[in-house]
């Protein structure tokens, strides 16, 4: 068994083979009750099960019962369930998931609050796999490197035309942000990209209404306005033309119709109504 990821002291370090586990435990550097995961592997397991080792031989010198120890690993695996649980029901890789869920909290502003993570599932592995990262606020991808990990993350506003296409095995998720920039990431299990592009559209759509309440405040904003503020010892009224003035009507109806207070249709109606009386 190669390419075994450990779960120690809260993080997540590996991956390493078998034969090297072995040694760390024999070296006393790492202890069979410390937990393990493997790429398709449910959830995380003490190592001493995913070897098929006997704890009570493995761990004669811990001065703790067995029922002590096989409580530890149960509060280390509740631990790490609790946290991830809610991003881990489309399989998604646990390891992959730990890390980049603990980059991403140390990069939150306030109220902004993780939604969904994607995790590319490629069929040879080279460093380790991308992730997308949803949040309430941002578009976010995590590109491990060899040393660490970048991070790439824009705005929603900033996010346009989110595209999915599906390959035989995965899907390829893609947009295009402000400026002209695209953005692709590919080899990811189609379950995760259909959630990673149904919420980029609920967003998208979100965007576009408030796009489009904000150009029809600012066009009412720059109509001029209608409304005439009178001197202070007189009431507020309104200015308007004189009610045989048709040309004078003809006119308000057309500023009203460019500044979209009326649809063309009401226009063409009372445009029809007061030529008649012309």
């Amino acid at each position: 068994m190669d390419n075994i990821y450990l779960y120690i002291n809260n993080e997540q370090v590996g991956p390493f083979a078998e034969e090297k586990i072995k040694r760390y435990l024999k070296e006393g550097r790492i202890q069979p009750s410390d937990l393990g995961w493997v790429e398709g592997a449910t959830g995380w397991k003490p190592i001493s099960e995913m070897l098929g080792l006997p704890i009570a031989r493995q761990v004669e010198s811990i001065p703790l019962q067995s029922e002590t120890v096989s409580s530890k690993i149960n509060e280390k695996i509740a631990q790490v369930d609790s946290k991830l649980g809610r991003f881990l029901g489309d399989d998604q890789d646990p390891a992959v998931v730990d890390k980049v869920v603990k980059k991403a909290m140390e990069l939150l502003t306030r109220g902004e609050e993780i939604e969904y993570v994607g995790v590319q599932k490629k069929p040879i592995v080279t460093i380790a796999p991308d992730a997308v990262l949803l949040t309430n606020k941002r578009f976010i991808v995590f590109r491990p490197k060899i040393m660490g990990m970048t991070f790439e993350d824009h705005v929603w506003r900033e996010v346009a035309n989110v595209h999915m296409s599906e390959q035989m095995l995965s899907a390829t998720i893609s947009c295009t942000i402000v400026g002209g920039k695209k953005l692709e990431i590919d080899s990811i299990p189609k379950k995760q990209a259909r959630k990673i592009y149904t919420y980029a559209q609920e967003v998208e759509e979100r965007m576009h209404e408030e796009r489009r309440l904000r150009a029809m405040e600012e066009k009412r904003a720059g109509s001029g306005g209608v409304v005439i503020q009178a001197p202070m010892s007189m009431p507020q009224q309104s200015v308007a033309p004189p009610a045989d003035d048709p040309m004078a009507t003809l006119g308000k109806l057309k500023q009203m119709l460019e500044a979209g207070f009326i649809e063309a249709s009401e226009y063409e109606a009372k445009k029809a109504e007061v030529l008649s009386k012309m």
